[in-house]
This record gives C-alpha cells, sequence and structure tokens, in this order.
C-alpha cells in the first residue's frame, strides 16, 4: 500500500512524500499521514466493493466542503469531489494541529468544543430531515419516511433496550422499554434540520490547549434535530469522564449557549433524548463486546436513573 501512497500524493500535489505513516487506532478507514514539504496531509482509503464506507467517506468530505466558508475548524480539502486509484475511493486533506481530548477532557474543552458544535448546527441548514446525499462534493438530503419516521425511531430504541438486556443491563433495559413503550411517547418535531455531526465526541475533536483546532470525522453526519446532536454530544463528553467532579454535559450545553440560542423546549426534551443517545451508544458497546463488569454495572444504574428522570419531567 505504501506505493499507492506514493502514487496518490504525487499525482495530486506533485511531488514525493517525504514521511508515510500508518494510523490504526478507532478509525472507520485505512489512514495514513504523510509529509509532503513542509505541510502534513491525511490520506483515506475505502475499497469500492464496500458502498457504505465509500459513502461515508465521500460524505466527511462533502461536510468539510460545505463548513469550509464557516467558523468551524475543518480540514481544507485538496480531492474535491472523492478520487479513486487502483479501484479505491481516497480522500486526501490537510492535517490540522492539535491532538484529540479522547483522553483529555476538562471543563474548558467541553464549553469550547459546545460552541464548535453550535458553528456546525447554524452553518448548514436543510429543508427536510433525513439521510444525507453526496453529488460530486455538494450535499443533499434523502429526506427520512413520514409518518413512519417516529415509528422507526421507536423500533430502533426497543431493540436497543433488548440488547442492553442480552448484555446484563437488565434494569437499564426495562428501564428504556418503559419510557418508549406508551403510546404518548412524543419525538419532538424537527422545524429547521440542519447539518448534525452525529458523532461528536472528544475522539473526533482536536485541542491546542483548551481552544479546539479541528472537528473531524463527519462519516454518520445527517440533516436532523440540533437537541439531539446537542445531548448525544452531551452523553459522550460525559461518558469519557462519567466520575469527574464536573458536570461533562452542562459543560457543552453551556458553550452551545455562549454561542448560539438555545430555546426552552430544549430543558423538555434533553432528557427523552439523553436516554435514546445513550442507550444507542451503550448498545453498541454490547454489542462489540467491550464493557467490562464494572462498566456494565455502571451503566446500568446510570441508565436507569436517566429513563426515571424522564418520567419526573
Amino acid at each position: 500500500m505504501t506505493d499507492a501512497v506514493h502514487a496518490i500524493v504525487v499525482r495530486e500535489l506533485g511531488e514525493q512524500p517525504a514521511r508515510v505513516e500508518r494510523i490504526d487506532e478507532g478509525l472507520l478507514h485505512e489512514t495514513y499521514r504523510v509529509r509532503c514539504g513542509t505541510t502534513d496531509y491525511v490520506l483515506q482509503f475505502a475499497s469500492d466493493a464496500d458502498g457504505d464506507r465509500v459513502d461515508s467517506l465521500r460524505r466527511g468530505v462533502a461536510c468539510y466542503v460545505a463548513l469550509r466558508e464557516s467558523d468551524v475548524a475543518v480540514p481544507t480539502v485538496v480531492t474535491e469531489p472523492t478520487e479513486t486509484f487502483d479501484g479505491r475511493a481516497y480522500t486526501l486533506v490537510e492535517a490540522l494541529p492539535g491532538a484529540s481530548g479522547e483522553r483529555n477532557v476538562s471543563p474548558e474543552r467541553a464549553r469550547a468544543a459546545g460552541r464548535q458544535l453550535a458553528r456546525i448546527h447554524d452553518a448548514v441548514a436543510f429543508e427536510a430531515a433525513g439521510w444525507l446525499q453526496v453529488e460530486d462534493a455538494d450535499l443533499s438530503v434523502e429526506p427520512f419516511p413520514e409518518p413512519g419516521r417516529v415509528q422507526t425511531r421507536l423500533r430502533d430504541v426497543r431493540e436497543d433496550a433488548d440488547t442492553l438486556r442480552d448484555g446484563g443491563l437488565t434494569a437499564a433495559g426495562e428501564a428504556v422499554d418503559a419510557v418508549f413503550s406508551g403510546a404518548d411517547v412524543r419525538f419532538p418535531a424537527v422545524d429547521q434540520p440542519v447539518l448534525c455531526h452525529g458523532d461528536f465526541a472528544p475522539d473526533n475533536v482536536l485541542f491546542d490547549g483548551d481552544e479546539v483546532t479541528g472537528v473531524l470525522d463527519f462519516d454518520r453526519a445527517h440533516a436532523g434535530h440540533r437537541q439531539r446532536d446537542l445531548a448525544a454530544a452531551g452523553n459522550a463528553f460525559w461518558m469519557h469522564d462519567p466520575c469527574s467532579d464536573w458536570r461533562p454535559r452542562e459543560a457543552v450545553y453551556e458553550g452551545y449557549r455562549e454561542q448560539t440560542h438555545l430555546d426552552a423546549s430544549f430543558e423538555d426534551a434533553e432528557p427523552l433524548y439523553r436516554v435514546e443517545t445513550l442507550a444507542r451508544t451503550v448498545a453498541g458497546m454490547v454489542e462489540l463486546g467491550e464493557l467490562s463488569a464494572y462498566e456494565t454495572a455502571f451503566y446500568d444504574d446510570r441508565i436507569r436513573e436517566a429513563a426515571e428522570r424522564v418520567a419526573a419531567v
């Protein structure tokens, strides 16, 4: 693969790379960091035989392009649209400075991340909620089916409840079922769909000190409700430091409010979105076998408590 990396860099940048380093940890796509001249770049591959991964690669780059005139810190795209080499789709972007917040989350960083998420939501809006499609490098929306959208989401969260029970989080599974089994469950309407990151976690945000220097990995981006995306981000930052003596979710929300208006309906919607997105994330961890016995007991309690909070609202 090193030969292919060299050939692509010469094709796109006109010179041989001075250094090539493969990056394996925590990435969906085959990824390389390359140095050319005095600039570092990130090169990612997806096999054309894997349509979903090619789509996610294209979607991520299209989001970078859509945000390049905004105040959001995203990479400069070299390949627009996605190119192909030897039967594999690839993207090449300039590397951004900083390190991910995966192992270093603080109140200041959480607030700064919240401000960035608000900028993403304010930068791109759509006429309908749905899946993002890419034509060349432009984004369009395939609307979620109506009225089946709510029923689909309810089905998904009930499946997550089954997964939690099967993974030993019995109290959590029962509590999630109790929240979402009633006929009166109401997800808030999406009046103005916006660009939602879909995986706004410390792993996907770069920091230099307390400042955000980059937002990466828009593979799961979609057109949706800013409040749900914000609640999911709050969960993600909390999960990186769940036993801290500060409140990661609230820090993310504070930063968001510092950047843009968040109306009072968020207070009503947040408990429901917190349960739904937390159940989805933890169910995914169960399916991957990533939970220890301690973590299983911990999230069993936390999800149950979050579900009980919905009933109290």
